[in-house]
């Protein structure tokens, strides 16, 4: 350790990803420095700056199997998102069946996806059906979720493709399949997928798990800049999707209300097209690398931190979800029988420069599930939280595990 203190090493990409590609910085100055402009108008710069946006269309329709850039919405974030397509669909349904629609959602969703749907449902504008997941797994079973759909009353199924705390994968095809065998395209529910946690790190094909709504990030998986994301919409639904604002676009400015077609619909306002040129550049780097690669070296890291926490058990040590490697994600979550979650982040971070997050991470209803949350009998409430990303490395992840076992006591009970 030095006298600045010990390496900072940051295991908190669920969060935010960190370090980004050189060229998410490089493409943002140029931007700003030499282009500017709004994307907008006939002018050289108004040009590219319309290029920038299509080009990042392009790649991330690539990424996800999207059928056409155009279905390629961009959004603040991934809550933006999420909010257009729960409320869209919810307004949607009720403004064409003149019913108060039905959703289904899991008790492993992030806040994003349950304060649009209770906050519908505070207003009597929607009936929410939450299930829950295997408490060990935190796994969902795809029969007992499409048990609850009810034909020509269930607007949308929403669902956490992998958790922000567990990691654990839901099984989204076979939930997409099972809803598109729910009637036709014009009154099945509509299949909402918050891919947050997923995309950038595994494969995501939105065509083949049947996805209707695919929201997601830009500052995650995808490595750009916060402030970016977007919605990916597929073929037909935006006849089933309302917008949730509207205004200037650019296009058919003549006419005062707002235009239909794609992505306009949804796009209303200016662009933030220097974060979007960063977040091309992310979209880039992972095709140009290739998310399998990156799915293999998570994996292995994965597989060492859990090995390493899962031997500290005797010690008090608790790893949140047992779903093997293979059916997660690089998230792993963790409890002390005596420390709370804020003592022990506090502690990996000042003495051992570890970059953890603790808490209840925006998903109050997994922490319910496994007994962490603050109404349960442990110290403090949550847990603590380890991410991983592309750039970490194994002497990352073997300095994080010698960290939490000596910030844990493990050393010291061992040699008693």
């Amino acid at each position: 350790m030095s006298s600045q203190g010990p390496l900072r090493r940051y295991f908190d990409n669920a969060a935010t990803s960190f370090p980004k590609p050189p060229a998410v910085a490089a493409a943002m100055l140029r931007y700003m420095n030499e282009v500017g402009a709004a994307g907008r108008g006939a002018y050289a710069e108004a040009r590219q700056g319309a290029a920038v946006l299509q080009r990042c269309r392009e790649r991330i329709a690539r990424l996800v199997g999207s059928d056409s850039p155009e279905r390629v919405v961009f959004t603040h974030n991934a809550t933006d998102a999420l909010n257009l397509a729960i409320k869209g669909s919810a307004r949607a349904f009720a403004q064409r069946t003149g019913k108060r629609p039905h959703a289904i959602v899991t008790n492993m969703e992030h806040n994003s996806v349950l304060r649009p749907c209770n906050e519908l449902a505070r207003d009597g504008l929607l009936e929410l059906s939450i299930i829950n997941a295997n408490p060990s797994t935190g796994v969902v079973d795809p029969d007992d979720l499409l048990s609850h759909v009810r034909p020509g009353c269930t607007a949308f199924v929403a669902i956490n493709h992998a958790s922000n705390v567990t990691g654990s994968l839901q099984n989204i095809a076979a939930i997409g399949a099972g809803v598109r065998a729910r009637g036709n395209d014009a009154d099945r529910p509509l299949f909402i997928v918050d891919a947050s946690q997923s995309l950038g790190h595994i494969r995501v094909n939105a065509r083949e798990a049947h996805i209707d709504l695919l929201a997601f990030p830009g500052h995650k998986g995808l490595l750009g800049p916060t402030g970016t994301g977007a919605l990916v919409i597929g073929r037909g639904v935006e006849n089933r999707l309302a917008t949730v604002r509207e205004g200037g676009t650019g296009s058919v400015s003549e006419q005062d209300t707002h235009p239909a077609m794609l992505p306009e619909k949804y796009e209303a306002g200016s662009h933030n097209i220097v974060g979007i040129a960063g977040l091309s550049e992310g979209v880039a780097y992972l095709l140009e690398r290739g998310v399998d690669d990156i799915r293999a070296h998570e994996a292995a890291l994965l597989a060492h931190l859990l090995e390493a926490l899962h031997a500290m058990r005797a010690d008090g040590v608790r790893v949140l979800g047992d779903a093997p490697v293979a059916q997660r994600v690089g998230v792993v979550s963790f409890t002390h029988r005596e420390y709370s979650p804020a003592e022990l982040a506090a502690i990996l971070e000042s003495e051992f420069g570890i970059l953890t997050r603790a808490g209840l991470h925006c998903a109050p209803l997994v922490h319910r599930a496994l007994g962490t949350s603050p109404d349960c009998a442990l110290p403090g409430q949550g847990a603590v939280r380890l991410s991983l990303g592309p750039f970490l490395n194994a002497d990352d992840v073997r300095a994080a595990a010698a960290a939490i076992e000596s910030a844990c006591g493990v050393s010291d009970a061992a040699g008693a």
